[in-house]
């Protein structure tokens, strides 16, 4: 078991609500198998820990998906969503450091991606990196902020609807839904938040390989703001574009799968 003491959380106001490490990962688990990889996969903006629900033993049987939960959806609705990418690592690097995995990896999509770097920035000062990381649809941090939008906090909801729709990611029932709506506008509100005021942090590069993933044709994540993921690492860096948007992997998911696999097997 890796102990250690994220000082952050004193700092942090959104650290101030702690919850238990199993709460950041709702799916069951058995103990640490030192002959398999846990991935832990960090969702999108809005969504949960569900949004990996059908990667569940599609990466063989040396991969353990390891969906992550974050407060305010799903299964913790009932807490208040965090704001800020240190608020939301500092709270998943303590659990992670409750479980203690030998073997683990990490992969996010969109702002999951931006969180994941944070992760395995503050694990690996810790002495606990990961073994991979995989990035989706996120140009490189020191570009992610000041992209020129609107802040959503200064969006009208029929607006922030609006931005959520053309994104594409959000079933079109759901988007029709007022009541659903009312209910997940605050979650996107905190999840915009945490990418509209994230300011990248100078530090040394990481000691680990990563894998950037995207669309084509995601104007938000284009090759050239994947590519600058090169310059994070001094572990290994590979790039794969897929055909689609932004949300490309939802109808290239065996492509992306196999990808994610060959990543975590370092092939």
């Amino acid at each position: 078991m890796i102990t250690t003491t994220w000082s952050a959380h004193r700092a942090t106001p959104d650290a101030a609500r702690p919850a238990a490490g199993s709460a950041w990962f709702p799916a069951r688990s058995g103990p640490a198998d030192p002959f398999r990889l846990r991935l832990y996969c960090l969702p999108h903006a809005g969504a949960g820990a569900s949004a990996y629900r059908s990667w569940a033993g599609r990466l063989g049987d040396r991969i353990d998906v390891v969906p992550v939960q974050l407060p305010g959806r799903e299964g913790r609705f009932g807490e208040e969503p965090l704001t800020t990418a240190d608020g939301i690592a500092d709270g998943l690097c303590a659990a992670l450091a409750e479980r203690g995995d030998r073997h683990w990896a990490l992969f996010g999509h969109s702002m999951g991606a931006l969180l994941a770097y944070e992760v395995a920035h503050r694990m690996s000062s810790a002495g606990h990196p990961p073994a991979h990381l995989v990035v989706s649809g996120m140009t490189a941090p020191p570009l992610a902020a000041g992209r020129g939008r609107p802040a959503a906090d200064s969006l009208g909801d029929d607006e922030l609807v609006e931005r959520i729709r053309a994104l594409g990611g959000t079933p079109r029932d759901v988007l029709r839904s007022a009541e659903m709506m009312q209910l997940l506008l605050p979650v996107f509100r905190a999840d915009y938040r945490v990418c509209d005021d994230y300011r990248f942090t100078p530090r040394e590069p990481l000691r680990v390989p990563v894998t950037a993933l995207g669309g084509a044709a995601d104007r938000g994540a284009p090759a050239a703001g994947l590519a600058a993921w090169r310059d994070l690492t001094t572990a290994g860096y590979t790039m794969r574009l897929f055909p689609g948007g932004h949300f490309y992997l939802h109808d290239r998911l065996d492509e992306v799968l196999a990808a994610v696999r060959a990543a975590c097997e370092g092939r």
